[in-house]
């Protein structure tokens, strides 16, 4: 048994609310401990220089750990970020017994460090979720530049 692609949309509803509300926290049971992150392909736990399979590398990088982790560096770089669905490009794709995966169309804006420039930045979502409800995955596509001009307020200092 699947998700439906209904509750897997009302996670990500939730996900979104509390992400533009600027806080930390998560429906509860909304991502799997083990749930994965990636960028543009890339998966953040392999990128913390450590290997992938190392628990501290698990524990940082993925799950709620993870998001939060990740989270905080968004809005470090794109203050008071906010993220906007386009619910007229919501698709699901049916993963038969191995759970759902929705993708969504998006735009993340914010201020960039450290001037406060204005920043817009179209994006894909993709969730994938096991077939009991929690989110396995979390990816999102979106343009090197963009991804570039977060790095660099990222890394500004304050």
């Amino acid at each position: 048994m699947t998700i439906p692609p209904d509750r897997l949309a009302s996670r990500l509803s939730e996900l979104i609310e509390l992400f533009n509300a600027q806080k930390t926290d998560l429906p509860d049971g909304a991502l799997h401990k083990d749930c994965v992150f990636r960028l543009n392909g890339r998966t953040y736990h392999a990128q913390l220089g450590r290997p992938p399979g190392d628990p501290l590398t698990r524990l940082i990088g993925c799950g709620p750990a993870g998001y939060r982790l990740l989270l905080g560096a968004v809005r470090y770089a794109a203050g008071a970020a906010q993220l906007r669905i386009h619910t007229t490009h919501i698709q699901d794709a049916a993963r038969g017994g191995s759970g759902s995966a929705l993708t969504v169309r998006a735009t993340l804006s914010g201020s960039l460090r450290p001037l406060s420039t204005r920043f817009t930045s179209e994006c894909s979502l993709t969730l994938r979720a096991e077939p009991s409800g929690p989110i396995r995955e979390i990816a999102v596509t979106m343009g090197d530049a963009d991804v570039e001009m977060l790095l660099i307020a990222r890394q500004s200092a304050i």
